[in-house]
């Protein structure tokens, strides 16, 4: 069996933007899909959003069973956070990360408050990369957030096959995203 877990960004819910629709493709392909609602969403916190993440996983790489994520913004890096704290041998299928991020910029300043933490606490990418051997990472040529200097940390960081699209922001709210067919494909190759 593959489960897929697809975690949101910062101030959304499961059933925001590309999502659901995500999830129900996934499910008519026979995959057990779970979107988890992350904790105080308006303000994550590391502790909170990876403890949770990992309540919902349980464990990784059971008899017979492969696990997959699809992270959005701070879901991604909630993933990459809940990945390092597998135990060895803990290995999933891979991942599909969208607008994911280790800097960011024209936040303000409570924002830069939330954000701080996530920025600051280190990451052991070794520990990640032994643990994940696939990752897509998706960028927007005009990420409000997101500087495109990101798409080479996580191609020097973790491995990632990245992919830089046009004209889509944040890949969230402001871009009216409701499909996202390059990450359903990306998503049944990975699994395939």
């Amino acid at each position: 069996m593959t489960r897929v877990f697809i975690v949101h960004g910062w101030g959304d819910k499961p059933g925001d933007h590309w999502m659901p629709w995500l999830k129900e493709r996934l499910e008519l392909k026979g995959f057990n899909v779970a979107a988890p609602a992350m904790p105080h969403t308006e303000a994550p916190v590391i502790g909170a959003w990876v403890s949770h993440l990992n309540r919902e996983v349980g464990e990784v790489g059971e008899a017979g069973e492969t696990t997959f994520y699809v992270g959005h913004s701070i879901g991604c890096q909630t993933i990459v956070r809940h990945l390092e704290q597998l135990p060895a041998g803990g290995t999933v299928r891979g991942a599909a990360f969208v607008g994911p991020w280790f800097v960011l910029t024209n936040l303000s300043a409570e924002e830069e408050e939330i954000a701080q933490p996530w920025i600051d606490t280190p990451i052991d990418f070794a520990r990640v990369r032994s643990r994940l051997p696939e990752l897509t990472a998706y960028f927007s040529d005009d990420d409000p957030y997101v500087a495109l200097d990101n798409q080479s940390l996580f191609e020097q960081r973790l491995g990632a096959h990245t992919r830089l699209l046009k004209g889509l922001k944040h890949m969230g709210a402001e871009s009216g995203m409701t499909t996202f067919p390059e990450l359903l494909a990306t998503t049944l190759k990975a699994l395939g």
